[in-house]
């Protein structure tokens, strides 16, 4: 986190309204009128690899910002008291209605979010899941622009949606079998 955020974000204190707010140790706000403290921890999120028999990679097109148009995975944010291994079966019921039947940790990677002028520290996991069928996949209306199953090693780089996932199909093409 830089000094610009706390510049740009947070001008009076959320506690008193002092205009005595700062970044201290990198990831929080102080008041030094009121000692107000908040930390900005990473916010957590779980996606799903689910891949086919052939090994194509399920992917969703972004409907909306941040990353409209690029490649994630189904996949979000963590709700309050939600374990990762609730958000993956949510997310990926709720993006291409599919049930996993098993999911795996594969690996996490640290990630910045950009939404709405604003950028959230995240921690992503990435879960290896399966599912039964692929027979009742249906997008989600306004979140999910498109559906594909498609070769990890031939998509560009640039298409994919966040660095985190860059990351992840990066680890899993390094742990293919040569």
């Amino acid at each position: 986190m830089s000094d610009k955020f706390v510049t740009e974000h947070f001008n009076f204190c959320p506690s008193c309204g002092s205009s005595s707010v700062e970044l201290k140790n990198g990831n929080c706000i102080t008041c030094s009128d009121c000692d107000f403290l908040m930390y900005f921890n990473p916010t957590s999120s779980a996606g799903a690899l689910i891949f086919d028999d052939e090994g194509k990679l399920l992917v969703i097109e972004r409907a909306n910002a941040p990353s409209k148009g690029k490649y994630g995975i189904p996949g979000g944010f963590a709700d309050y008291g939600e374990r990762l291994e609730e958000v993956v079966v949510r997310e990926t019921k709720e993006e291409t209605n599919l049930d996993i039947a098993n999911a795996t940790f594969f690996a996490s990677f640290p990630n910045e979010y950009h939404y709405r002028g604003v950028i959230y520290g995240t921690m992503d996991t990435y879960w290896e899941a399966h599912v039964h069928s692929f027979d009742d996949i249906v997008a989600e209306e306004g979140e999910v622009a498109g559906i594909h199953l498609v070769d990890p090693t031939k998509v560009p780089a640039e298409k994919w949606a966040f660095p985190s996932l860059k990351n992840a199909i990066a680890k899993y093409l390094a742990e293919l079998p040569k």
